[in-house]
């Protein structure tokens, strides 16, 4: 029996911690690939990329452009993100100056990219990776996939947990264990500073003023996660130890 017990422990722990892990992760991912997080971040990078060296007027041209192209139409196409057709309202665009034409493009390309159309599963997209494809990443089909996985990532927590605590005797002992665990979970915290230096590196330069502020907030959410799930551990573990403390005290008397 106590065989049984120990590797009970021991799946539990594993499967405990892994899918808990996994749905912190999933958690954060799921926030930071939104649309309403995607669209600030993205568009400051994408109004770089694209107006960094446009003078008012080549905004100029670009609105009298637009304007021609309009004649007669409701919606107009324009080939901007590497390519691929950008496509804007006309009533918009001619209800907009030229700063409002800035933000009007941006806005677009940045739908353009979040909502494009994959040729390929998320699995696959990832699996490929080259840049078009690696986008999917922080896409709108990202956004669902991650979703998607929350609810097994939870019951694999959720699992791995009932089998720790089924397989310890004492209530004192599955607080400990329980709380152990989740110390192990909040430790990468710790970890956290080495993990933005890596991503920072992969970092092109010139993307890297835009993309840093992204990275420092997605870790600095990811830090005040694992520190939570560290805090809750060790009051776990302390509850334990004194319930534990409690209970040889009362067995004595």
């Amino acid at each position: 029996m106590g065989f049984f017990r120990g590797l009970g422990k021991l799946t539990g722990s594993i499967a405990f911690t892994t899918f808990l892990v996994l749905a912190i992760l999933l958690i954060e991912m799921v926030d930071f690939t939104s649309y309403d997080n995607f669209k600030p971040l993205a568009g400051d990078i994408f109004e770089g990329r694209l107006f960094s060296a446009v003078s008012d007027s080549d905004l100029d041209d670009l609105r009298n452009f637009l304007l021609f192209q309009c004649s007669g139409r409701d919606m107009v196409s324009v080939p901007l993100l590497g390519g691929q057709p950008v496509v804007l309202n006309c009533n918009d665009v001619r209800n907009s100056d030229k700063t409002q034409l800035k933000s009007l493009i941006t806005t677009a390309v940045v739908d353009t990219a979040y909502y494009k159309d994959f040729s390929c599963s998320f699995i696959d997209c990832v699996m490929k990776g080259d840049p078009e494809n690696l986008s999917v990443v922080v896409s709108s089909e990202g956004n669902e996939f991650y979703k998607s996985l929350q609810t097994y990532a939870w019951m694999g927590t959720v699992l791995g947990l009932a089998l720790l605590v089924l397989s310890t005797e004492t209530w004192d002992g599955r607080l400990k264990g329980a709380g152990f665990n989740l110390v192990f979970v909040g430790l990468p915290f710790l970890f956290v500073g080495y993990f933005q230096s890596s991503l920072t590196s992969l970092i092109p330069p010139e993307l890297e003023a835009a993309a840093n502020p992204i990275i420092e907030s997605l870790m600095s959410s990811l830090k005040d996660k694992f520190m939570i799930v560290l805090g809750i551990g060790v009051a776990s573990v302390a509850a334990g130890y004194a319930l534990g403390f409690y209970l040889s005290r009362k067995k004595k008397k």
